[in-house]
């Protein structure tokens, strides 16, 4: 298990969280200002946590 930080690149939210075998546990999420807009989500791949990033509202 590693620490690994993924980039959303339309977006740009950021989640930060364990990653083992392409599963990320316990991440936290930030928006692009720097705003944790979720805490200890589960994503099974980098793909699922873009489509659930760009769900996202943005302002």
């Amino acid at each position: 298990m590693a620490t690994e930080g993924w980039i959303d690149p339309i977006n740009h939210y950021k989640a930060v969280g364990q990653v083992t075998n392409g599963r990320m546990t316990g991440a936290t999420v930030d928006d692009r200002d720097g705003f944790t807009v979720d805490r200890n989500r589960t994503f099974e791949s980098k793909d699922e946590f873009f489509a659930w990033a760009r769900t996202r509202k943005r302002w």
